[in-house]
């Protein structure tokens, strides 16, 4: 199993994003892979200790899927430092994010659809809404997710895609700018006492789901930039507006926020700082202690555990489990969900890749 800088998935070797970077992106920040697969790791835990007595204390944790975007805003902008052509990136995109997702949707559905044969329940809606799902576009079609962590999937195809439109239309260099003007547009419409006109605004913006978490995405932008081009005054400002937009914005996103708006707006605030001082200490090498080869197991199979552990552990491995107390119910769970994840990885995830990797001729 891969534990080494080398094996770890997802590698990605830069260079300067333009005229006025100087320095190259160029090593991996192994502190990364280890934050992804502890948050992973959390939100699973998150998930199964819902309806036990631990849920009181791990609900305030409800929004650590912002270190994921964190994180992806980073990474994403990296992959633009090293100016890839534009059919490279999208193939590069598609085949790190897409087909496991499709194994995962179709492994979900196949046990939803004979649940619900077996317990009489109507199933006409399943294959709708699986197509939905697999395209990626039930949001926009007002169809449920299978999973209700796919959300987040969405969003992070909708980011990437929003940087193939910049990467295509020569603007990538202008994207601090940009994502700067929609990060103090966002603010001020969810602060400014607007009134109808401010709730028909939010209706639109719902649309494009990205605006709700654009603050994550954006702060993993202005953090790429601090640590390879240098840290200024405006760019802190910016990552101050960043976690100021990210808790402003919560109330407008009843349809993707709904753990986090149970939670009181100062503990979001705390949190949402606490996951921004996390991930700057990350990129500045200050968190060596967090790896080990735990971790970096947890990175290896993070995708998969994020993308299976939740319909399947409360709907199908859950039920099983009655009569045992909650408590013990969480560890069957999360060892379930890993020994899943750890198959679904290394037995389809990895050589999946290989494969479409080779057939695109896609190089490491």
């Amino acid at each position: 199993m891969p534990h080494t800088l080398e094996q770890v998935k997802d590698v990605a070797f830069v260079s300067g994003c333009d005229e006025s970077s100087s320095k190259v992106a160029s090593k991996r920040i192994i502190e990364l892979d280890c934050t992804r697969g502890i948050t992973a790791f959390l939100v699973v835990f998150v998930h199964y200790a819902h309806g036990t007595f631990l849920q009181e204390y791990t609900k305030i944790l409800v929004g650590g899927t912002d270190l994921f975007f964190i994180i992806s805003g980073f990474v994403g902008y990296n992959l633009m430092r090293s100016n890839p052509s534009l059919g490279d990136y999208l193939k590069r995109r598609f085949v790190r994010l897409v087909p496991i997702f499709w194994v995962c949707v179709t492994l979900t559905s196949t046990l939803v659809f004979i649940y619900h044969c077996r317990s009489g329940a109507p199933n006409g809606q399943l294959a709708l809404d699986y197509m939905a799902n697999l395209l990626m576009v039930n949001y926009f079609l007002n169809l449920p997710f299978i999973d209700g962590v796919y959300w987040t999937l969405l969003i992070e195809v909708l980011f990437y895609g929003l940087l193939g439109v910049l990467l295509c239309f020569g603007w990538v260099r202008h994207l601090e700018k940009i994502g700067a003007a929609i990060l103090v547009f966002l603010l001020l419409s969810s602060v400014l006492p607007l009134g109808e006109t401010q709730k028909d605004l939010w209706r639109y913006l719902g649309n494009f789901p990205l605006f709700f978490v654009w603050p994550a995405f954006y702060a993993g932008i202005v953090f790429n930039r601090i640590k390879y081009d240098g840290a200024n005054f405006h760019r802190w400002c910016l990552v101050l507006l960043c976690i100021v937009a990210n808790v402003a914005l919560v109330g407008y996103s009843e349809r993707i926020h709904i753990g986090v708006m149970k939670i009181s707006p100062y503990a979001h605030g705390a949190m949402t700082f606490v996951y921004f001082t996390f991930f700057y200490l990350s990129i500045k090498n200050r968190l060596r202690f967090i790896v080990n080869k735990a971790t970096l197991f947890l990175a290896s199979i993070s995708y998969c555990l994020y993308l299976t552990h939740f319909k399947i552990g409360e709907q199908f491995l859950r039920p099983k489990l009655h009569g045992i107390p909650g408590i013990w119910q969480i560890p069957l769970l999360v060892g379930a969900a890993v020994l899943l994840a750890v198959v679904l990885t290394y037995l389809v995830e990895v050589p999946l890749v290989a494969n479409l990797s080779r057939r695109l001729r896609l190089s490491r």
